[in-house]
C-alpha cells in the first residue's frame, strides 16, 4: 500500500483549528491519493445515471454535481466510505466526535476535485 501524500502547501499552525487540522493533515492526503479512483468511482456512477459528461456545458456539469451532493444519499455515502476506510484508529476516534462538520468537509474537497477532473 502507498504511503499518504504530503500536502505541503497545507497550513498546519500551532493555532489552527483540530478540524482544519484534521482536513489537511488526514481529509486531504487520503482525497489525493484516492484521486484516480475517485475519477473512476465518478465516471462509473455518470454512465449509470446517463449524464453526457463530454457534450454537456461547465453549467450543466456543475449543476449534475452540485444535485448529486444535496440529493443521492447512497453516493455520498460510498464516496464517505472510501474516504473513511483509510483512516486509522486514531482518526476514526476523532471523526466520531465530529462526524458532521468533516462529512461537509469530506464532501466539499470530494466535489472540488470532481468538478476540476474535466
Amino acid at each position: 500500500m502507498k504511503k499518504r501524500p504530503l500536502i505541503t502547501n497545507a497550513a498546519i499552525l500551532d493555532n489552527t483549528k483540530k478540524l482544519e487540522n484534521f482536513q489537511n493533515t488526514t481529509l486531504r492526503p487520503i482525497i489525493k491519493w484516492l484521486n484516480d479512483l475517485l475519477f473512476v468511482y465518478f465516471h462509473n456512477y455518470m454512465v449509470l445515471k446517463k449524464f453526457d459528461i463530454v457534450n454537456s456545458t461547465d453549467i450543466q456539469k456543475d449543476k449534475f454535481v452540485t444535485t448529486i451532493f444535496l440529493k443521492d444519499n447512497q453516493f455520498k455515502n460510498e464516496i464517505k466510505g472510501i474516504v473513511i476506510g483509510h483512516f486509522t484508529v486514531e482518526e476514526y476516534d476523532f471523526y466520531k466526535n465530529s462526524t458532521k462538520q468533516i462529512n461537509k468537509r469530506i464532501f466539499s474537497i470530494v466535489k472540488q476535485r470532481i468538478l476540476s477532473f474535466n
